[in-house]
């Protein structure tokens, strides 16, 4: 009953990213007596740090659980389409690319939104995964992106953190010459 509350809740947000963000914090709380928590990874976490500059379609999640997960968006009417997993009336796509996060589980943010929480990677981990698109798949747009990130966000990365995790990936040159053009 207190899911079917929430659903007729997330038909009436009209703005597609609100939309989305309220289903995960419903996927959430549904899947936390499991034990399985969501995160939020690729273009909805740079559509929300950036503030909705960046605008995507679908939801792509990370988490241990797929089974558990891919069952609850059963029991939400999400049928599997390809790689997503889609509910029309919701007019949300889901993919979950991967079970583990590509960064630091202690990182992440968390979003509050009426009682309950959404999980997004963090910042720097976002960055580094940008950054990675630029360099090593000659990504224009990501480089852009992460220069983007770095204006926006400059005052709050943990940089020691960042450089580090450059330097793992072998992205440090490309990061330290978009920092210093961000300056």
């Amino acid at each position: 009953m207190l899911y079917e509350y929430y659903l007729e809740k997330l038909k009436r947000i009209a703005e597609p990213f609100k939309r989305r963000l309220y289903f995960v914090a419903i996927l959430t709380e549904k899947l936390k007596e499991k034990n399985i928590k969501p995160i939020i990874v690729g273009g909805n976490a740079l559509e929300f740090y950036t503030l909705g500059s960046y605008s995507t379609e679908d939801i792509d999640l990370v988490s241990a659980g797929t089974i558990e997960i891919i069952a609850t968006l059963k029991d939400f009417g999400f049928e599997n389409i390809g790689r997503h997993w889609y509910n029309s009336e919701l007019d949300i796509a889901i993919e979950i690319p991967d079970e583990y996060l590509a960064g630091d589980y202690r990182r992440i943010t968390s979003v509050e939104i009426e009682g309950l929480t959404a999980y997004i990677i963090g910042i720097e981990d976002l960055i580094i995964d940008r950054l990675n698109a630029c360099v090593h798949w000659n990504s224009q747009q990501d480089c852009i992106w992460t220069r983007e990130l770095i204006l926006l966000y400059k005052d709050e990365i943990d940089w020691t953190y960042l450089i580090q995790r450059a330097k793992e990936e072998k992205t440090i040159d490309t990061l330290m010459r978009i920092r210093d053009e961000a300056d």
